[in-house]
């Protein structure tokens, strides 16, 4: 049956790429009356009818409700068969010599090209069809397939299965000659503009309110407009890509523009960014190499890779626009990789520099730099992305993973590297600079709807080329596990996580409010996502957190406070190219233990995150966006945050364009 429904598909793609969107005979003034717009073959049945391969029946439904019987399918791929083109008759072409007499000067009637096809008009048509070929890749073998099963029935129908054979043999060497040639050099690129303006409405000199980067958001005291500092940053990636050989093939992106600048001094105390800059992103060659039959691949040059969330992921450090560099989770590395398949397993290992400039990684995160208040009370990101003291130098590691993404897998990862300054390991005290991550994940799916995950990972940390030789005994431990369940148009998840105060790791495990990566935190997690209609859905999460251990400086919580976070945003489509987005994030931190620096005295501050956005899709390379998010604190007289109560907002707009 599988088999079956992608042949059908296939041959829908093949109707649209040789008919177009040309009316046949029997098309209806809409869809079919029994295929609902939202089934997941609606697409392919309206190609077939689009094109008069299926006309359905008189009451103008489709009978997708029983089974086609093999004459009625037959009978529509025969229709199908007679759209391919035939053999091209060159007989009655105009051939050079005809031409010889209409020679410049000759006397010759002058010839009236009006309404010929000239030869931009050929290269426009051969680009469509080329376009559309490409796109339908696949849709050949299944025709040939459709041919071959319904051989009998077609020559009943009429229609010389041989001749039909040699047609699609035709047309197959086309395809394939069309994708080699848009596959040797592929040119692709995205221009993101993105201009963003905050406000300050803290009265009484009080700071100005923190965003959810952890940055201040208009910086000084007071008041402040969004006319006070608006800001317009641009990013352009060009990504080139070609084929060496058959089996080799270069990729170059290249990132210019102000906006990485402008992250690196929001979030990097002292960094001073150019006006423009200009980043070599990524630039590697891959290609298959002899390893037996387990099918390796190398890749060499500057790449990008992510393991999981508690090993190794870049961490978002613009939560309010996207960026595809620094939203994909890729660490950036200049070295070597190898992929490749042993005894039914895949194994990625992978050596190199990690950047050090504009994606720059830390090994930990760091605690918030005024001694474990708000996560970034000092309006330089708190426990922020970009530390300037111990950024990531040398790295290497490997990941191993077994079984069926469909029904369960099991994942091993290993993680060294080095820092490019010595740092105090906070529990034992020593001058360290390497480190080590270690972790297994794995998830299976299991029946009802039911799936199960889960990942552990543990830290160490060493001098010099001593790998783990300080290691602590206690607090360098971080894991998840729960449920997923999924019914319709319902999905619930129910997780425990548990990050341990002195688990460092490059990776990226979530934010609440302010803060990045939280560490001293352990609690469930549960969010329900209901899909009310194609244009309607809702998401709501909740997390709720206990403090692990009272630690001076390291982390806001103490051992015997609380932190509970609820979330929730409406997605509603206006039109079907434009949507709405509504959110509300409250994040309320219970602080009962005075003896830790964190606080002065014991209270519930709160913080809270409005949201309201609106994007537009001009076309499908074009779209355009505007956020608006309230931000209020209050403090509760905690002094929680050195800057007391605060509130305020900000503005973005974005425009991608990608071509």
């Amino acid at each position: 049956m599988k088999k079956m429904l992608t042949m059908v598909a296939g041959a829908a793609l093949l109707a649209t790429a040789v008919m177009g969107g040309a009316n046949a005979q029997g098309k209806a003034n809409g869809p079919f009356a029994d295929v609902p717009t939202d089934h997941w073959a609606y697409q392919s049945v309206e190609k077939l009818r689009d094109a008069g391969i299926v006309i359905g029946y008189p009451d103008g439904t489709y009978g997708g409700r029983r089974a086609l019987t093999r004459y009625e399918f037959a009978t529509a791929i025969a229709r199908l068969l007679s759209a391919l083109p035939g053999p091209v008759d060159t007989s009655q072409f105009v051939k050079k010599s005809d031409l010889g007499g209409y020679k410049a000067g000759s006397g010759a009637p002058a010839l009236n090209l009006n309404g010929y096809a000239q030869t931009s008009d050929l290269d426009a048509l051969r680009a469509e069809v080329g376009r559309r070929l490409t796109a339908n890749e696949g849709a050949v073998a299944a025709l040939r397939d459709l041919v071959t099963q319904f051989a009998p029935e077609l020559k009943k129908l009429g229609v010389d299965v041989a001749a039909a054979n040699a047609r699609i043999d035709a047309l197959d060497k086309r395809v394939t000659a069309l994708e080699e040639e848009v596959r040797r050099v592929k040119i692709t690129g995205e221009l993101n503009t993105v201009a963003r303006a905050n406000y300050s409405n803290s009265d009484g000199g009080k700071l100005a309110p923190i965003d959810k980067d952890g940055v201040r958001v208009a910086g000084g005291t007071g008041k402040s407009s969004l006319w006070t500092n608006p800001e317009v940053y641009d990013d352009f990636l060009l990504n080139i890509a070609g084929r060496v050989s058959d089996n080799t093939q270069a990729v170059v992106s290249i990132d210019a523009g102000n906006y990485i600048g402008w992250l690196q001094s929001s979030l990097s105390p002292g960094y001073k960014p150019a006006n423009t800059n200009f980043n070599l992103y990524q630039a590697y060659v891959t290609t298959p190499i002899s390893a037996g039959s387990t099918g390796a691949t190398a890749t060499l040059g500057r790449f990008t890779t992510q393991f999981t969330p508690l090993t190794l992921k870049y961490v978002d450090p613009d939560k309010y626009a996207y960026n595809p560099q620094t939203d994909n989770g890729g660490v950036v590395t200049e070295g070597a990789k190898i992929d490749l398949g042993v005894a039914g397993a895949r194994v990625s290992a992978f050596a190199g520099n990690a950047d050090q400039g504009a994606y720059a990684i830390s090994a930990n995160p760091g605690p918030s730099p005024d001694g474990g208040r708000r996560p970034g009370s000092t309006g330089k990101g708190g426990l922020s992305v970009l530390p300037t003291n111990n950024m990531v130098k040398n790295i290497a590691g490997a990941r191993v993973t077994y079984g069926n993404p469909d029904s369960w897998t099991v994942g091993v990862t290993g993680l060294l590297g080095d820092t490019d300054n010595f740092v105090t390991n906070p529990l034992t005290g020593a001058s360290v600079n390497t480190f080590g991550v270690y972790g297994v994940d794995g998830s299976i799916v299991l029946p009802a709807g039911l799936n199960a995950f889960g990942e552990f990972a543990i830290d160490t940390t060493g001098k010099n080329s001593q790998f783990g030789n300080d290691n602590q005994s206690d607090g360098n431990e971080a894991w998840n596990a729960g449920l997923g369940y999924t019914v319709n148009a319902l999905t619930l998840k129910v997780d425990y996580k548990d990050i341990y105060t002195y688990f460092a790791a490059p990776g990226s495990w979530g934010t609440i409010g302010s803060w990045t990566n939280p560490t001293n935190i352990e609690g469930p997690e549960v969010s329900a996502n209901y899909v009310f209609s194609p244009v309607l859905s809702l998401n709501l999460e909740g997390d709720f957190y206990q403090g692990q251990y009272d630690v001076r400086g390291i982390s806001p919580l103490a051992k015997k406070d609380d932190l509970t976070r609820i979330n929730g945003g409406i997605k509603y489509a206006l039109a079907t190219d434009t949507s709405l987005d509504l959110g509300y994030e409250w994040v309320q931190w219970n602080l009962k233990n005075k003896a830790v620096d964190a606080i002065s005295a014991t209270g519930k501050p709160v913080e809270q995150y409005v949201t309201i956005g609106v994007g537009h899709d001009l076309n499908k390379n074009a779209a355009v966006k505007l956020m608006y998010q309230i931000l209020d604190y209050q403090d509760k007289g905690t002094g929680f945050d050195q800057g007391g109560d605060s509130k305020g907002g900000i503005v973005v707009g974005q425009a991608t364009v990608k071509f």
